[in-house]
């Protein structure tokens, strides 16, 4: 069996290049304050970090961690896709046949919402570190 439009596996493969690039960095970025405070700042490992972190890491936290599932959510929306670019059935989650414009617009939604909830992750998080830095 061929596939009568090559061209949208080789552009899912590309858009699955940079969910795989957005879940690396957001994993990372999870980290990255901790990192921030106790190596950069000079936080001390008996200070808690509870009392020196604010809304604005927090809100980066659960942007990152949203950024994470929305890139795992592509990831099984664009197999799907792929089953259907092939001419298969696939259905995602528990409906047996999803119709392929139903998976693109689920597949875009969760690509633009992992660039956006990364963005603002990674925004909140130098707010918070240019402020804290302004304090010192």
């Amino acid at each position: 069996m061929e596939m009568n439009e090559p061209w949208k596996l080789d552009t899912n493969n590309k858009y699955s290049e940079v969910i795989k690039s957005i879940f690396s960095l957001s994993t990372a970025s999870l980290l990255l304050p901790v990192f921030l405070a106790r190596n950069i700042l000079g936080i001390e490992a008996k200070t808690s970090l509870i009392s020196v972190f604010s809304w604005p890491i927090y809100t980066a936290w659960v942007c990152f961690s949203f950024a994470i599932f929305l890139c795992i959510f592509y990831q099984y929306a664009s197999a799907k896709w792929i089953r259907l670019a092939w001419g298969k059935q696939a259905g995602l989650f528990f409906c047996k046949n999803t119709k392929e414009s139903t998976t693109e617009f689920l597949m875009e939604l969760s690509f633009w919402g992992s660039v956006i909830a990364f963005v603002i992750g990674l925004y909140s998080t130098i707010f918070y570190f240019a402020g804290y830095s302004s304090a010192l």
